[in-house]
């Protein structure tokens, strides 16, 4: 111990660099541990309307975010399109269909229940992205083009839920007789049938997420609780 505290007084640079070194190590350490367990969203199960604009969601996509212990669901029979790209843009490598797609999904089903403010979706989305691996380019333009466009969408989905338009196939509907069906017609047949959408969450534990575009993991939150 002498000799230790003999050398720290001789080199206090070289300590000081040695200690940094420590810790930049460690902090590497558990930035990969906490990323190992994560999960990227899964690919869902679709099928597509005879246009190929909308698709059914043929089974539950279940997106845990980051490592928390909390899932946003996006139930089996939820209708989405994808991401709403406009078509100028398709030819910088944006079109509704991309390595965000699964983020895509997600989205459209929170902008369209609606648990969560605005703002909170969009950056939902974010973390979705970023767990998908999407690239620093697509999520940004991505984001911005749902920061910016997105509030004719979200009020378009709140004017047709509180209508009583349905959103979520039930089973029984899950595949139209008519492969040929668009949404739009299929949507009118499911409300003759007085299909009506469930009952969704309007405080889903998720939303707090939302709250930031970084991606939760233990660690953060453990260094946290501890400042």
């Amino acid at each position: 111990m002498a000799d230790l505290l003999s050398v720290i007084r001789r080199h206090p640079p070289l300590i000081v660099a040695v200690l940094l070194g420590i810790g930049i190590a460690v902090g590497i350490g558990v930035a990969l541990s906490a990323m190992s367990v994560l999960a990227p969203p899964p690919s869902p199960l679709l099928r597509p309307f005879g246009d190929n604009k909308h698709w059914i969601v043929s089974e539950d996509l279940v997106y845990r975010i980051g490592d928390t212990a909390d899932y946003v669901v996006v139930p089996k029979g939820f209708v989405t399109d994808f991401a709403s790209i406009p078509q100028p843009l398709w030819s910088m490598g944006l079109s509704p269909h991309g390595q965000y797609s699964r983020a895509a999904v997600i989205h459209d089903y929170l902008y369209w229940a609606q648990g969560c403010v605005r703002e909170q979706a969009d950056r939902l989305m974010v973390l979705a992205m970023k767990e998908s691996d999407v690239d620093k380019f697509d999520e940004v333009a991505v984001y911005a083009g749902v920061y910016l466009g997105g509030r004719g969408s979200w009020e378009s989905n709140r004017l047709e839920r509180t209508s009583g338009l349905p959103r979520v196939v039930p089973p029984d509907y899950l595949i139209p007789a008519d492969p040929n069906s668009r949404w739009q017609d299929y949507r009118r047949f499911l409300v003759a049938q007085g299909v009506r959408d469930p009952v969704f969450d309007r405080t889903p534990a998720y939303c707090h997420h939302g709250d930031t575009t970084r991606v939760p993991h233990s660690s953060t939150r453990a260094q946290k609780q501890d400042e």
